[in-house]
């Protein structure tokens, strides 16, 4: 193993996250212009091996942990729920108040 794919722990909260919940915490936060929902189909390619039960479980726990929004939104017709980075859900939350 290498030593850079050992993960290390970037913030005061990774300490007490597991792994994998720490691994998508970090994507979440690179990306505050982005949302997802709980089966996205981005993140499962960037963590190809990542189940997607386990990362709708991840993405649950880090919002009831309090530490990534979660926001319910109409897509292709279809009420889901949206989960990211604090700002992202900011910023779902105006755009979808500016098209009602």
């Amino acid at each position: 193993m290498r030593i850079s794919q050992i993960i290390t722990s970037k913030s005061p909260t990774d300490e007490t996250l597991p792994p994998l919940q720490s691994m998508v915490l970090d994507e979440l936060n690179k990306r505050p212009e982005e949302v997802f929902d709980s089966s996205d189909e981005g993140l499962l390619r960037i963590f190809p091996r990542l189940k997607r039960s386990s990362l709708s479980w991840s993405l649950y726990l880090l919002h009831k942990r309090g530490l990534i929004g979660k926001e319910r939104a109409r897509v292709n017709g279809k009420l889901t729920t949206m989960f990211g980075s604090h700002e992202a859900i900011k910023e779902l939350k105006r755009h979808l108040s500016r098209t009602d």
